[in-house]
This record gives structure tokens, sequence and C-alpha cells, in this order.
């Protein structure tokens, strides 16, 4: 009788990129923190990376291109992810970035002496796994947690994310409903069958002059459906398959602790200052009687749907003087376009505003040069605390970039990295699942859009905008693809699609491309 893998491995789930796995992004949530003292210059020492479910490996990859002196290792049980990583790293050029078909649960008691990854390193400075502690059974669970106890170096730290409840006691419903959709057809969890039980659950909640008992009960359910139904099927298959299992903190942060991991913190900035909250809720927050109830209590006053937790092993704080000064030699970089006017940010923590002329002052300073937060403190008059909160909300709206003094460690070349993101951009258009380029100022991936990516390697042309908009249309034709309207429809005639990309390229170029150039992406001769 064959054994049951680890985990499931029956579907190919979509190749997504996330910025909380970058190692910039990663020291920096540490610094902001303040719970354990980790060198910003970490990256100059050669460190090593591990990443647990690796997936098609995209997070690796970009990580590998920031860092070409410092070694990155993923593995992943599904053979078809890792193929595609292999074959992405080798068509990038990357050599510091090795994939392994494994099992994680083979880790849980250090390194194997056999198998795919002997020879890699038997300790690591950073380990992640996004995602795959509510994705998996159990027993794989504290596997995972096992192993990532066991492979960091002292002081190291854990990045896991994982759906969490409370947030997921309304969306368990649809999990329910299609495992049942499933096992009624004879297969396994489907797209078709996810979107048919979202609109059977959707209907068991009555309507809004006549709620059933779902309805009255979970009042917030035929919202929240309606916009899953909107999520991209990859998103659906990888959040509503029958193995996903969603976690209390609690239980989850003890698991942890007891295979010498230490809570230092969270990769979602906003989540690390309670103190945002409104009155009522900071209060009950802030009155917990430690740490561990503080997150207990923190999940239940936003409803908490997705927890991305940040462990130590083996926690050293930082001394007041140390933080605060690496605090202040941290770079700030504008990130928003000059028509982006928000000043209220949505945030697990709930919508959060921040002061409008505070915004606007420095979204104008930036869009000139990047300054030190310890200036912007002096100028602004400002003490840490009040910065922090605030520049948490900004950089995780995307509004603000940080980057380290030290580079957060030696970078690749200006060239290396343009290489890079050429390579990526040739990559996107030809229709490979990549979406981003990669930004030499923040280390960081940053989104792009298929179309985005067709005009950024016209722009890098140098040429009119007639013709960059007609070099765009050939692109886009040879390549098989349409342009589409404001609605998503394919547009048939041709000077109508030349009249759209007209208007998105000077949107485009009006906005989103002074952005690109402050962080490094495109050419300041693009026009």
């Amino acid at each position: 009788m064959e054994s049951k893998p680890a985990y499931p491995i029956d579907k190919t789930y979509g190749a997504f990129l996330h910025r909380e796995l970058s190692v910039s992004w990663l020291l920096l949530a540490t610094l902001l923190g303040g719970r354990h003292r980790i060198d910003p210059g970490l990256a100059n020492t050669g460190f090593s990376y591990l990443e647990f479910g690796c997936g098609h490996g995209l997070n690796l990859l970009f990580n590998a291109a920031a860092h070409p002196q410092t070694h990155f290792y993923g593995l992943d049980l599904n053979p078809t992810h890792i193929a595609g990583a292999n074959a992405k790293a080798e068509a990038l050029g990357l050599g510091n970035v090795q994939f392994a078909l494994a099992d994680l649960t083979s880790f849980a008691e250090g390194l194997p002496s056999t198998g795919p990854c002997r020879g890699w390193p038997e300790a690591y400075d950073v380990v992640v796994a996004h995602g795959m502690a509510s994705w998996v059974a159990p027993e794989v669970r504290q596997a995972l947690i096992a192993a990532a106890g066991c492979l960091l170096r002292p002081g190291g730290i854990f990045y896991c994310s994982y759906n969490t409840y409370p947030g997921w006691l309304a969306r368990s419903t649809l999990q329910m409903l299609s495992q049942e959709e499933a096992l009624r057809t004879g297969g396994s969890t489907s797209p078709a069958g996810i979107r048919k039980a979202a609109e059977t659950l959707s209907r068991c909640t009555g309507t809004e002059d006549n709620a059933w008992p779902l309805g009255k009960e979970l009042p917030g359910l035929r919202a929240l459906v309606e916009r899953l139904q909107l999520s991209p099927e990859p998103y659906l298959m990888g959040e509503y398959h029958s193995a996903h299992q969603p976690l209390y903190v609690g239980p989850m942060h003890r698991l942890c602790a007891a295979h010498g991991l230490t809570h230092i913190g969270s990769a979602s900035l906003p989540e690390m200052f309670p103190e945002m909250l409104d009155p009522e809720r900071r209060t009950l927050v802030m009155e917990a009687a430690d740490a561990p109830m503080r997150e207990v209590l923190l999940d239940l006053a936003i409803n908490q749907t997705f927890r991305r937790d940040l462990f130590a092993r083996g926690a050293c704080p930082p001394s007041a003087p140390w933080r605060r000064q690496n605090l202040a030699d941290l770079r700030l970089h504008s990130c928003a376009g000059a028509e982006d006017d928000r000043c209220e940010f949505d945030t697990a923590l709930g919508r959060l505003g921040v002061d409008p002329s505070f915004v606007r002052s420095l979204k104008s300073t930036l869009a000139d040069q990047s300054q030190s937060l310890g200036w912007l403190m002096e100028q602004a008059s400002l003490d840490l605390g009040d910065a922090l909160m605030r520049l948490s909300v900004l950089i995780g709206a995307g509004v603000v970039g940080v980057s380290f003094s030290s580079g957060a460690g030696a970078e690749a070349s200006g060239d290396s990295i343009s290489s890079f993101n050429q390579q990526c951009l040739d990559q996107i258009t030809a229709g490979e699942e990549i979406g981003a380029l990669l930004s030499p100022v923040l280390l960081q991936p940053v989104a792009i859009t298929l179309l985005e990516a067709f005009f950024l390697q016209a722009a890098n042309a140098d040429l009119s905008s007639e013709d960059v908009v007609q070099l765009v249309w050939m692109g886009i034709t040879m390549a098989g693809g349409s342009v589409k309207d404001p609605e998503g429809r394919p547009i048939e005639e041709p000077e109508q699609a030349l009249g759209q990309l007209q208007e998105f390229w000077e949107t485009f170029s009006r906005e989103r491309l002074p952005v690109l150039r402050r962080l490094g992406i495109a050419s300041a001769t693009a026009a």
C-alpha cells in the first residue's frame, strides 16, 4: 500500500510573490518590533535562507537576485513546482539558489544525511514557511515547527504565516460546503465546485429583507462570499481544499515555544502596534496579563484571519541606543504616485488614518529624494513611537518604502539587477507567471501588471509616445493577447485598442513610471 503524501500534491498552485518573505522586509519587521536584535548587515556575512513549501520558487528567486553573495534553499513535495522553479532559476541565470523535491517531515530532527538535500547547510539564519502551517495535517505541522527549531542557528528568525480563527469561522462554512460538493461529484475540490458552493451559501443566508438563521448569526457572510467569488482561482484552490485547517494563535505559539522558538513580532507591520486601535479595543488588548494573552485578545478584537508571525531561536532584545540608531539610519522612499491622495488605509487593525498634512508633506519631500527616519523625526518633531506607528501604516499600504543604509547587506550591482529585471520582463510578456520586478533600492519585488511590462519594455527604447504605443500594440498582438476595455472585454477594433493603449500610457507615464524610477526599476531616460 502506498504511503499518503505528507501534504496535498494532487494540484499545482499559483505562483505568488510575497514582499514579507524578502530578506530586507524581515530585517525591517524585526527592527521595528524591537524584541530581538539582528544586525541589518546580516546579508553581508553570506547568510543562509531556507523555505519550506517553496512552491514555484518565485520568492527565493527574487531574494537570490537581490543578494547574490547569499545562498537560498527551497523544498517542496510537488514535482511540478520544483521542475518549474529549477527552470526559472536557470533561465534567470541564478546560481545561488537550490531547489529540492523533498518531504519536510524528514527535517524534523535536522538535515537528512541522505536524499536530495544532502550537502545543504546544517543550520540557517532564516527559515520561512508561508501558509503551510494551516495547509497541512497536524502531524506535519508538528514536524514543520520541529524542523524550524532544529535547523535555525541561535539568534536566527523563523517566519510562519497561517490562516487563523476567529476570522476564519465564517469562511469555514464555504470550505465545508466546497468539500461536500467535491465528495458529491466523486472528485477533489475544484474552482467550479467552490463557486457553486459560494452561490449556495449566499442563498442560505436569505435576503436583506428576510435573513435566514445563518444570515442572522453571520450577518457579514453574504458580502464575504460575494467578495470571495471575485478571487483568482489559484487562491481559492489553495484556501478551500480539504486539508486546510486554520489555527488559533494560542496553541500555535505554544507549539513553537515547545521547540525553542520565541515570538518576536509580525511581518504585518501595523499589528505590532495595538496602540493604534480605538480606545475600547486598545484598553482590552493592552490590559492583557502577558504577551501571549495580548496576541490572543488582539486576534479576537480585530477578528484576525491571517497571521505573519516572526519567531527567534533565542530572542535577544536590543539595547535602546542600538535600536534607536539603526532606526534613525533607515532610508525612506516614496512609492506612491503624485495623484495618490490617500490618508486612510485598510489594515488588519481596521481602517486607520494618518494625518493628511503629514502624508502630503512626506510624499512631497520623498518625491525629490530619499530621507532618513532620523531626519524625519527631527523635522516633524516626532518621537520614535509615534513615527514608527505612522510608518507601519504607510509602509504596509505601499505609500512609503524603506531601505537600510547598509543596503540590508551587500547589494547586487545595478547592472546585475537590471539584467535580472530585463529577463523577467521578457518572461512576463511571454506569458510566464512572475508579476513583479526587483527594486535595487528596496531589495524587494514590486508588482507589475502584464500591460505595464509591455510598456516598460517599450519605454526603455527611448521612443516617442506614439511609437511607444505602436510598439506595445505590436508586442501584444504578436504574443497572441488583446487589449481590454475598462470592463475587461477584449477590444476588436484596432483604432479603439490604440486609443485605449494611449490613455493607459499617459496615465502610466505620469503616475507609475516616476515611482518605478525612484525605486530603480525604470530608466530615468524613459519618457
